[in-house]
């Protein structure tokens, strides 16, 4: 197992799990009531709880991180993760459910490569659960579950991870969950993360001269 890669992951979640309680106060009780018996918002000591005291797992049943949610289409979103550390080389599933402002739902799953060869890399799919349930969420939208699917430029769960984050957030998103971590005096950023960062960021296109 690669501490170092485990604690990484960790340290975004948790830059994004502040971030979206950030965002939270500062909204109007009916914006967020949407998940309101549905999705029991994680806390630092529960997320704390889980990534470092449980090699495989996922988050329960009816809990998530609270996102800021992508602008102007939505109000609200989520995101569930399964984990699996106990193998040299960690395996993350990470699904982001989004309401949009009609009432909506849709979600999309993060996953690393699958046994066979149809889809084995990092990629993207969209979905209608959060989680392994197979059950949709109230109001989601009848999506394809198998294809598309978006092949991503990853090579672990933490590169997954911070995919995830530009598709909601795009590169100002990243260059702010960098801020965060470089900030945090409890988890600082180790060389791990710094490196994957940098890497992601380098894939924005600069511009024409």
């Amino acid at each position: 197992m690669d501490e170092d890669e485990r604690r990484a992951i960790w340290c975004v979640l948790r830059a994004l799990l502040l971030d979206g309680v950030a965002w939270s106060r500062k909204q109007r009780a009916d914006v967020t009531a949407d998940i309101a018996g549905t999705y029991s918002p994680l806390n630092e000591r529960q997320l704390e709880s889980h990534l470092r005291h449980r090699h495989r797992g996922s988050f329960e049943s009816g809990q998530a991180i609270r996102l800021r949610p992508p602008a102007r289409e939505s109000h609200m979103s989520v995101l569930w993760c399964a984990w699996d550390f106990a193998e040299a080389r960690a395996r993350c599933s990470f699904y982001v459910g989004i309401w949009l402002h009609d009432g909506q739902f849709i979600a999309f799953r993060f996953e690393p490569p699958e046994r066979g060869d149809n889809h084995s890399y990092y990629h993207s799919q969209p979905c209608n659960t959060m989680g392994w349930e197979r059950r949709p969420v109230h109001g989601a939208i009848g999506v394809p579950e198998r294809n598309p699917t978006w092949p991503l430029p990853a090579e672990s769960s933490l590169d997954l991870l911070l995919c995830l984050v530009v598709s909601i957030h795009g590169m100002i998103g990243l260059r702010r969950l960098k801020g965060q971590v470089e900030r945090d005096v409890v988890m600082p950023a180790n060389g791990v993360l710094r490196k994957r960062l940098d890497k992601i960021m380098r894939l924005q296109v600069p511009p024409a001269a």
